[in-house]
């Protein structure tokens, strides 16, 4: 865990300049995002300054959501607003980030009369890469941390740390090692699924798919959330009236808000890859399904023979 990464001093003034760890993370990963997007659309024959553009919305969009959504999920945390907008000590969460930058950036491809879904597929492999990044920022803060770990290789947290002060020298699941290694896979798995796209909306559905079913399973080792929600199978029991307490459903049965964000994000990609399989909408088709066309270019003009 490094909180602050480095300390540099502003000569003659006393003062120092601190860059985090956390933000630090989250700019280089913003940055590798936007540069691996433009070369996706530079490859497929596309103007990169249109990436460019959305990453300006995608930015103030995402940054926007990721903190109102911590800021939902954890209010007792926030005495004062000032502490709202400290957003380089972390606190962000993904979901709020992704559902108000693809938000942002489906506005601005609709006002520039771009198509939205291709776009889209474009982004999402570096929308995975940037997580990954993301979740480096949250192993150095020391948030998004995992529940005890009990085989070898859990990670005892340095005294003082957001986890030491909830469970102390216990060995913890390093869950933000975890998220970063699935994000980095769920990346590679998206570009190459790019290439061999048939309808334009495939990946960036994938991404909600296969995202939403790994979150899920990683929530199980994370311990940085409450048990229970609204949408939790502990209030669908209690509506249902099945004799149990409280503690016994929390106990059993609960759900973070985010298994219940990754059980919509699952259904309902799922659904509309189902629906975007058999739509007959035009615009929908790839039209060129060759994935080396645009490694090789333009076809060579042959030269005509002088007589």
């Amino acid at each position: 865990m490094r909180q602050v990464l480095v300390r540099i001093p502003i000569p003659g003034t006393g003062h120092e300049v601190t860059l985090y760890g956390y933000g630090v993370a989250m700019c280089l990963g913003f940055l590798a995002a936007i540069l691996w997007a433009a070369r996706r659309a530079r490859r497929d024959g596309q103007p990169p300054e249109v990436i460019y553009n959305a990453a300006l919305c995608c930015f103030f969009g995402g940054v926007f959501g990721a903190r109102a959504f911590y800021f939902i999920q954890n209010s007792g945390e926030f005495p004062s607003l000032w502490d709202l907008v400290r957003i380089w000590k972390g606190g962000l969460t993904f979901y709020g980030g992704f559902l108000l930058a693809t938000s942002a950036v489906i506005v601005y491809l609709k006002a520039t009369r771009r198509p939205v879904l291709y776009w889209l597929d474009i982004i999402a492999p570096s929308l995975a890469l940037g997580l990954a990044f993301g979740r480096v920022g949250c192993f150095l803060n020391g948030c998004c941390y995992g529940d005890i770990c009990h085989h070898g290789w859990g990670m005892v947290w340095p005294e003082g740390s957001i986890p030491w002060e909830k469970f102390g020298d216990a060995p913890l699941h390093p869950t933000q090692i975890y998220s970063c290694l699935n994000a980095l896979l769920l990346a590679v798995v998206l570009h190459v699924m790019f290439r061999y796209r048939r309808r334009n909306g495939q990946i960036i559905l994938m991404f909600a798919v296969l995202y939403g079913i790994s979150r899920f399973l990683l929530e199980i080792l994370r311990a940085d959330e409450s048990a229970e929600y609204l949408l939790g199978l502990p209030t669908l029991l209690r509506v249902l009236g099945m004799p149990a307490t409280q503690e016994d459903l929390i106990a059993n049965f609960g759900l973070t808000i985010s298994q219940n964000i990754a059980i919509v994000m699952v259904i309902g990609g799922g659904l509309a890859l189902v629906a975007l399989a058999r739509s007959r909408r035009p615009g929908l088709q790839v039209v060129n399904r060759d994935p080396d066309a645009a490694t090789r270019g333009p076809p060579a003009r042959k030269k005509r023979k002088k007589h």
